[in-house]
């Protein structure tokens, strides 16, 4: 009788174990780079019974965005049937914040630019430099990792209002630096532009220009400096006015 209890014991152990083993697990991910990371560290222990799969999937998703700019998100498609997705990030606008370049996506991810993919992204070559104010929260100091993937500290709203509004002119595809400032309670930005040999700065605050076009009134106004040559200064800090200096 305690063979037989024994052997039952093995077979329902056994029947549990097949049970609860992973059903069905899909992998997509942009490279096979990627999906291959992924499996270097995938629990084996998920393989033969699928609900630590609903735990160790958390664990799986913060080593991979520690170690390189990617979200990935697991999801059960039913009993015992999980898929994963691993996408590359992309750079929406990098910044130069506390002496490093950091790459910012559009939905507020942030990561260190020298550990990102190069050419895979959609900030260009313009680099913004932003405020050290933006060091503190709630007057905390705040700690940025070495690597990895982490939300943003910087508030991007007003790069982003910046960026929508000016992106189509001509004098912004020329933009290769763009400094944000505050000055007497309104923004400033500081733009480095190139046009060949031609360099110019320009100055500008948006809000000295009610009811103006100011971009289209840039637009146009380094239209003309391209033809004339020469290096400027072109300062729109003024209400309703523009000065011209050479550099």
């Amino acid at each position: 009788m305690l063979i037989v209890f024994i052997a039952g014991c093995v077979f329902r152990i056994a029947e549990y174990k097949s049970f609860f083993a992973l059903k069905y697990y899909r992998v997509e991910a942009q490279s096979q780079a990627l999906e291959q990371r992924l499996w270097d560290i995938f629990p084996a222990r998920c393989l033969t019974f699928w609900p630590y799969l609903l735990k160790d999937s958390q664990g799986i998703s913060e080593f991979l965005e520690r170690d390189m700019p990617v979200t990935v998100e697991t999801h059960m498609e039913g009993f015992g049937r999980f898929k994963t997705v691993i996408n590359w990030l992309k750079a929406w606008v990098k910044v130069q914040w506390r002496g490093k370049i950091w790459c910012i996506s559009r939905d507020g991810k942030m990561w260190l630019s020298e550990n990102g993919r190069p050419n895979e992204d959609e900030a260009g070559r313009v680099i913004w430099k932003i405020p050290e104010e933006g060091s503190t929260r709630d007057g905390v100091e705040i700690t940025t990792p070495e690597f990895g993937v982490f939300d943003s500290p910087i508030a991007t709203e007003v790069i982003s209002e910046f960026v929508e509004e000016f992106r189509g002119y001509k004098w912004f595809d020329s933009a290769n630096e763009i400094t944000w400032e505050r000055r007497a309670g309104m923004d400033l930005f500081i733009l480095k532009l190139s046009h060949g040999r031609q360099k110019f700065e320009l100055f500008l605050q948006k809000e000295k220009y009610p009811g103006q076009d100011v971009g289209a009134i840039l637009d146009e106004l380094f239209s003309r400096l391209i033809t004339e040559g020469g290096s400027h200064i072109i300062d729109a800090t003024y209400e309703g006015k523009i000065l011209l200096r050479n550099l």
